[in-house]
């Protein structure tokens, strides 16, 4: 059965199955899956509930019932609930969610950490005066997971996360400095390996941001385009502080891209903070169509510059040493709104080799039609 609803405001459906009495596992089996999305504006704010829930019978569900709908054909299943706030420059929001994990004694899954639950405020002022960006971010969150598949303790984490920036812009070039300051505070459901409880962390980053536009008028293959040149120099620095001990709930890292060269941290989530002296220098030249802003081809390159080795790692990681990165060269081709091809090269000036490579092509002949292929 399935049940589904629209409304100016909110909408979601509901579906679920069931089999009485299923002879291949003897026993009842049954799937359920709900999802909920709405917002409406309130005397205090608007308000916002989300909801993604899928459950199943048993830990056979997923290979016995392949043709499933897709979400319950995984072996993690989130039961996921979200009600957000906002009001003028703030924002916050209160979250649960938990995992069901359908574990197979042949091959175990790590199972990720449910979040029961986690709290969150932001506060980004849009008017503060001098021309200065500045926000602060507060979260708590119980983390909690079977420890004797994890490895590490359950925790209750919570950090504060300030920062601010003064955006210098012109037509022709923009230079952003910014710092940042982040400070976290852990308290553990059993004994690190050095015994404590409780750990905490602090630390400073500043990072500046600068890029030139130059642009002209060009014409290729008998068209007219605007060409642009925008060489972009980005450093930041973080100083050391030792995260060995550490465990990760949400952290890991961050692919080596072209919107991650010029970021701050190694490393997505909260647990890790890179302790980084680089400097990261790159140039982009795009076509843009005159009349309607369109690109019609980019070209970029960027590598990072390193001034000292990187000693925060994860587990099992290496940590940087080499000064040079890997090169990243990238591409893209929208001739026509038919066609598009996109590439991009990670490539190892020291070995001369390339480490990765992706070609993607996409072609759309109408509307609601695109075929697309891609090969890694």
């Amino acid at each position: 059965g399935e049940f589904r609803y629209l409304e100016p405001t909110y909408s979601g459906q509901i579906s679920g199955d069931v089999m009485p009495s299923d002879r291949l596992r003897d026993r009842l089996r049954w799937n359920f899956a709900g999802q909920h999305q709405g917002h409406f504006d309130t005397a205090i704010g608007a308000l916002g509930l989300n909801l993604n829930v899928n459950r199943v019978s048993d830990d056979n569900y997923w290979r016995d019932f392949g043709r499933a709908a897709e979400p319950l054909r995984q072996r993690l299943l989130p039961g996921d609930a979200s009600l957000h706030w906002g009001r003028d420059d703030m924002t916050a929001s209160v979250r649960t969610l938990k995992w069901q994990t359908l574990q197979d004694v042949n091959s175990p899954i790590v199972p990720p950490y449910d979040r029961l639950p986690q709290l969150r405020w932001r506060y980004a002022p849009s008017q503060l005066g001098g021309g200065l960006d500045a926000s602060v971010e507060l979260d708590t969150t119980r983390f909690q997971a079977a420890r004797e598949l994890t490895g590490q303790p359950n925790a209750h984490r919570s950090y504060a996360m300030a920062q601010i920036s003064r955006p210098f812009l012109s037509p022709g070039a923009f230079v952003t400095p910014r710092l940042q300051l982040h400070a976290t505070q852990y308290q553990f459901d059993a004994p690190l390996s050095n015994g404590d409880r409780t750990a905490s962390r602090a630390l400073p980053t500043v990072s500046l941001d600068s890029g030139l536009v130059f642009e002209r008028d060009a014409a290729y293959f008998g068209r007219s385009f605007l060409q642009t040149l925008e060489p972009r120099a980005f450093y930041t620095y973080t100083p050391y502080r030792d995260q060995s001990r550490l465990p990760l709930y949400d952290t890991a890292a961050n692919d080596f891209n072209f919107a991650t060269i010029y970021t701050e941290n190694a490393y997505g989530g909260q647990d890790r903070i890179a302790d980084n002296n680089l400097l990261t220098l790159g140039v982009t030249t795009r076509l843009l169509d005159p009349g309607t802003g369109a690109e019609a081809v980019r070209f970029g390159v960027a590598q990072r510059l390193r001034f000292s080795d990187q000693r925060v790692a994860l587990p099992g990681e290496t940590p940087a040493r080499e000064r040079l990165s890997d090169l990243l060269l990238g591409a893209g081709i929208h001739w026509t709104p038919q066609w598009g091809f996109d590439s991009t090269v990670q490539y190892n000036p020291k070995t001369g080799r390339s480490i990765r490579s992706t070609i993607g092509a996409r072609y759309s002949p109408s509307n609601y039609r695109t075929v697309s292929a891609a090969y890694r």
